[in-house]
């Protein structure tokens, strides 16, 4: 059986770090949307905002080719709740057909601390994180935290405000993918 687990959370609110640390636990490769994107400003250029947003379409689209095309792994991205606009995260209409069950590990943190992470993180600057102040960060996080929820897959919450049990988030997600559907 294909497993996918579907990393989810605000921006700053520990997807990655946690992802990082659970693909190996669970001997599931890592797909990370940024890792792509990151290796697109390489390939072609930083840009503008625009440019970014191109850049970021194009990922999404390989992306979901090499999720698609795998047996199961680790996905990781910021991902595009309803009512979000078009081109603010990753597209979803595509993961339920990867397999069933999904199960989801949502990374749950206050937006303050999402923030505060968000500054300290390095990045590729292709990202152009540094051309935003710290208050506008923690407004734009604080609206992205009122969508709530990605409704896909059975939802394992972590609270990331602190160092997470990898060995009880482990468990959790094997009990997921366990479970009778």
């Amino acid at each position: 059986m294909r497993r996918f687990v579907i990393v989810s959370g605000l921006p700053g609110s520990g997807k990655t770090t946690l992802a990082r640390r659970l693909a190996p636990a669970l001997d599931l490769p890592l797909l990370d949307k940024d890792d792509i994107l990151e290796r697109l400003f390489e390939a072609k250029g930083i840009g503008d905002e625009a440019w970014r947003r191109t850049l970021s379409r194009q990922s999404d689209a390989i992306f979901q080719r090499e999720a698609q095309a795998s047996n199961g792994a680790i996905l990781t991205s910021f991902w595009r709740l309803p009512g979000m606009p078009a081109d603010l995260g990753t597209p979803t209409d595509w993961l339920p057909a990867l397999s069933d069950p999904l199960v989801q590990v949502y990374c749950s943190c206050d937006p303050a601390t999402a923030a505060e992470r968000y500054f300290r993180r390095t990045r590729h600057q292709g990202h152009l994180d540094a051309g935003a102040s710290h208050p506008e960060v923690l407004a734009r996080i604080r609206s992205l935290s009122a969508f709530g929820y990605l409704e896909i897959g059975e939802r394992v919450i972590v609270d990331t405000s602190h160092e997470p049990d990898l060995d009880e988030v482990v468990r959790q997600v094997r009990d997921a993918f366990n479970r009778p559907r």
